[in-house]
């Protein structure tokens, strides 16, 4: 039996491995291409081989590897919990896409920051030999098989933290799961909630290997206590003088649904809207869509109004650069959360929701259905189906500054109730053994 495993798997690896050969014979043309034209893709291409800087040996070093931007923000409360608890332990943050790196090295500026390497023959156990870790730990569930299997050989034991898989994933798994990419070499799986848990189970995980350790995404979120940046803000500055609403993260062609729904609504008059596009490179476009909607109404763009001591009643202020929306979320009474109202799936409402502004959105919630379901039934988001029912929740909240309050409220309650996952993940790994010695 073991023989026959042992054949299968072996077999197995040379077809992943042939098949990773001919897809890369298909791309030589294009990687020649970057590396005459991107000296940055010249530089980071050995790293991908697994060429990584040697680090010293450490006793107890931690590889923590978040795929890109979200996975590598999403470790940050999980960071922040082993260097309290293990100060002594070594943290390395490994990242797949350059985006990924460039935000790794801005959060964890004390720690190293290396490329994760391609799942080619070789390039994980030359990454493993260089960055030397004791345990390796994979955020949601980036999994390679010849990685895994690179650790197996060095010893190394992996654990998934902030585990999910969706359905589609899940079935594409079964199909393969008796050659690749074989679930038993990872030693712990913590994940989100009881319906990923189902999920590998299904995959012939362990029971004793899972546990629901929560949303680490819920732990990385804002309170409505943390606002010292925003008191030395342009929009502590404003919230002073105008009551205000904030149309977040929208797309084309949201805001010309909104701006004709918030004109057509007479008590809008004195309101001020904030409108912030997914996409800041939009407004140049937005800007000439709204002047030909807007009428008489005052018309601002936050790149050339920061100096306003207070907006004019009924001005939409169409705000035109990044980073501002922590912010703008403490200043203003609520909140429409865009992407919604198109068949886009919606924006991350959590942020605002994390510091007590009542959310409304709009049908189209298909990337967020957890969230919308939970902020939904405590009473802290309406979801409605058009812009014209957006405008009026929004108003509502305007004019009865209590019903916003009492909104607001039971929304960041909601979410402060699934905060701890950072704790319970830390926990996991003790109970597992993968953090003894």
């Amino acid at each position: 039996m073991t023989s026959s495993r042992q054949t299968r798997s072996w077999t197995a690896f040379l077809l992943y491995d042939l098949l990773l050969l001919l897809a890369g014979l298909l791309l030589v043309p294009f990687v020649l291409y970057r590396l005459i034209r991107s000296r940055d893709f010249r530089r980071s291409l050995p790293a991908r081989f697994g060429y990584v800087q040697k680090l010293p040996t450490t006793p107890g070093r931690v590889l923590l590897h978040g795929v890109s931007v979200g996975e590598v923000k999403a470790l940050k409360p999980l960071v922040l919990e082993f260097q309290q608890r293990y100060p002594e332990r070594e943290l390395v943050i490994a990242s797949s896409t350059p985006t990924g790196l460039a935000a790794a090295r801005q959060l964890y500026q004390d720690l190293t920051v290396v490329a994760y390497p391609l799942d080619l023959p070789g390039a994980g156990r030359r990454f493993l030999a260089r960055v030397k870790p004791s345990i390796v730990v994979l955020a949601e569930l980036e999994i390679w098989p010849n990685f895994l299997r690179s650790c197996d050989g060095l010893g190394i034991e992996v654990a998934i933290v902030n585990g999910r898989i969706t359905e589609r994933s899940m079935a594409g798994y079964r199909r393969v799961q008796r050659w690749l990419p074989q679930f038993d070499r990872i030693a712990l799986y913590g994940v989100q909630n009881q319906r990923y848990a189902e999920r590998f189970q299904m995959l012939s995980v362990p029971d004793d290997r899972i546990v629901v350790t929560g949303n680490l995404k819920y732990d990385n979120l804002p309170t409505a206590s943390d606002d010292i940046a925003f008191e030395q803000s342009i929009w502590s500055r404003w919230q002073q003088h105008s009551e205000m609403a904030a149309w977040a993260s929208t797309h084309e062609p949201e805001e010309q649904q909104l701006l004709r729904a918030w004109l057509a609504n007479p008590a809008s008059a004195e309101a001020v809207a904030i409108l912030v596009p997914r996409h800041p490179r939009r407004a140049g476009a937005l800007m000439q869509m709204l002047q030909r909607e807007i009428g008489q109404r005052p018309l601002l763009r936050l790149s050339e109004c920061r100096e306003l001591e207070r907006l004019p009643a009924g001005a939409v202020v169409l705000v035109d650069a990044f980073g501002e929306l922590e912010a703008i979320y403490r200043a203003v009474r609520c909140a429409f959360l865009g992407g919604s109202l198109i068949e886009h799936g919606g924006q991350n409402m959590l942020e605002a929701a994390a510091v007590g502004v009542p959310v409304v959105v709009g049908p189209h919630t298909e990337n967020f259905l957890e969230e919308v379901a939970k902020l939904k039934a405590g009473d802290g988001l309406k979801v409605v189906e058009d812009a014209s029912k957006v405008v009026e929740w929004l108003i509502l909240w305007l004019q009865n500054p209590e019903i916003a309050v009492d909104c607001g409220r039971n929304a960041a309650k909601t979410l402060e109730s699934e905060r701890g996952a950072a704790q319970s993940t830390i926990l996991a790994l003790q109970k597992s053994g993968l953090l003894a010695g």
